[in-house]
């Protein structure tokens, strides 16, 4: 009689439904490193239920971010077992982002991530959501076309969570799975990164690229934990296309030196990267108003709290065209938010009935007014 329960070896009855493979088959899948273990016969099935809570729709107040902020701000992030699957794509996702500043040469191709599961086994929902993680990073990287070099499991009585870092793909490994132009020749990283802060140049631009086409949802995100609400959609984070191309054109330009500075976008939304490139006397005065119109979005506070993957750059007002003419032509959408502003570290942001190209252009004419006409 099977008794014995391995939360990596043994197969998975979710919901009533027995999953095809097991946890270690998912991850073998996509690692480079052979895992001699037994077969899932050998293990009783894991039985557990999705975590479900009851879904609410809080009304919140756009005159309330700083509020919200503030809450979000004193919360320990917690791993969100009803969105585990949305959840570990982001983390997923923010893991390479974390990359793109660092100096040296290289593609997402010369990438590969290694995982760290520490999971409470206890309560309904606690293995199906893991099962949910492990078929996230599995999916992710397959889709992505990286390898997994490292992963573990370790039973913990305290709360679940899961580490990922990212290295470059050693020599010894082979060469990429992604074919040109996604990989390099002779790839390094070094440690050392670009600056995260705003400089003080009232002339530059500061511009917002998503790297993913999701909607802006609250569900799973450090604000909804923070407030206790239980919103019914997260980001699904699945267009990984769309994240290969835009880390792509964004590596490009950080190698070029064309960023100034920059941050990553996940955890906390796009108000905490903007918060976080702030300076005891650098801020931002910024408009969101093409970004809402775009995604047909008219709720501020989602905006700015959902956790949709993507970078905050800062660039030099000379390079605007250059950066314009270079993300048209990689099909990457971008939103131009505003500038850098002296006022003591402040970040202002607001929507108004006026778009950013209009800015824009109001800004060319009043800088052309005094050069004749040809």
């Amino acid at each position: 009689m099977k008794e014995k329960i391995s939360p990596l070896h043994s197969p998975y009855i979710i919901d009533g439904v027995r999953q095809e493979l097991t946890p270690a088959q998912i991850l073998q899948s996509v690692s480079d490193t052979p895992v001699s273990a037994p077969g899932a016969s050998s293990f009783a099935p894991v039985v557990d239920e999705t975590s479900d809570t009851d879904p609410s729709s809080p009304e919140l107040d756009a005159r309330k971010v700083e509020k919200y902020f503030a809450a979000m701000c004193a919360v320990e992030r917690r791993f969100p077992l009803q969105y585990a699957g949305p959840y570990t794509r982001g983390l997923v996702y923010s893991t390479l982002l974390d990359c793109i500043w660092r100096l040296g040469h290289f593609r997402i191709g010369d990438l590969c991530l290694n995982a760290c599961w520490r999971w409470n086994n206890s309560g309904m929902g606690s293995m199906a959501g893991f099962y949910d993680s492990v078929s996230a990073v599995g999916d992710m990287l397959f889709s992505l076309n990286l390898k997994l070099r490292e992963f573990s499991l370790t039973q913990t009585r305290r709360a679940p969570s899961l580490e990922l870092s990212a290295d470059i793909r050693p020599a010894e490994d082979g060469a990429s799975l992604i074919e040109e132009p996604f990989s390099s020749v002779n790839p390094n990283m070094a440690a050392a990164r670009i600056s995260g802060s705003f400089l003080p140049d009232p002339k530059s631009w500061i511009v917002y690229i998503p790297f993913d086409s999701s909607s802006f949802k609250l569900g799973g995100s450090l604000l909804a934990q923070a407030l206790g609400v239980n919103p019914p959609q997260a980001p699904q984070l699945d267009d990984t296309d769309c994240f290969i191309d835009c880390f792509e054109v964004v590596r490009e330009l950080v190698e070029d030196g064309i960023v100034l500075a920059g941050a990553s976008v996940w955890e906390g939304g796009l108000i905490s990267a903007l918060r976080g490139m702030a300076t005891a006397r650098t801020g931002a005065v910024l408009d969101l108003s093409d970004l809402r119109k775009a995604c047909g979005e008219t709720d501020m506070v989602s905006l700015l709290f959902a956790e949709v993957p993507g970078v905050v750059i800062q660039i030099r007002d000379i390079d605007f065209d250059y950066i314009d003419a270079e993300l048209l032509l990689q099909d990457v959408a971008f939103y131009p938010l505003g500038h850098p502003a002296a006022n003591g570290g402040a970040v202002r942001v607001r929507s108004s009935a006026k778009t950013g190209i209009q800015s824009i252009l109001e800004s060319l004419v009043r800088r052309q007014g005094g050069e004749g006409e040809d």
